[in-house]
């Protein structure tokens, strides 16, 4: 039988009151790449960038990195911002960065979530966090 696993970690943390930096991962038994990117909470910006490349297929695989800095400048707010990832990551250097700049994309909002309810539970330990999060998703 032929088997196949692939998982993708997203981490974020937020090192200022303006910036949210992602850590992805994506690992499968071919493959293992990671993205570390710093984004800008106001707009969805894409600061600064950076891919490893673990365990690849070819050669051609590392020639893929600098088209990763194309991604500078890019907002994960913008309408289509998912599919310009594509486009220019994924299609002109590696899908797999690309995927994992999406997902951590997707994971932005989920990550501003939760910085949110880490502040209010500071000031307030009784919070009933299944309200808060009702109020926060209407």
């Amino acid at each position: 039988m032929i088997t196949f696993n692939r998982s993708q970690v997203i981490g974020a943390e937020f090192p200022d009151e303006d910036t949210v930096k992602f850590n992805g991962i994506q690992v499968d038994h071919i493959y293992s790449m990671e993205i570390n990117m710093e984004v800008r909470l106001a707009d969805g910006e894409i600061l600064a960038i950076e891919g490893l490349m673990k365990r690849y297929t070819n050669f051609v695989c590392p020639q893929a990195m600098h088209v990763l800095q194309n991604a500078v400048g890019m907002s994960l707010r913008d309408e289509g911002w998912d599919r310009s990832i594509m486009k220019e990551i994924g299609r002109m250097g590696c899908e797999h960065f690309a995927e994992i700049i999406i997902e951590c994309g997707r994971s932005l909002d989920q990550a501003c979530l939760s910085r949110a309810m880490w502040q209010a539970l500071e000031s307030d330990p009784g919070l009933d966090q299944a309200a808060y999060m009702e109020r926060w998703l209407e």
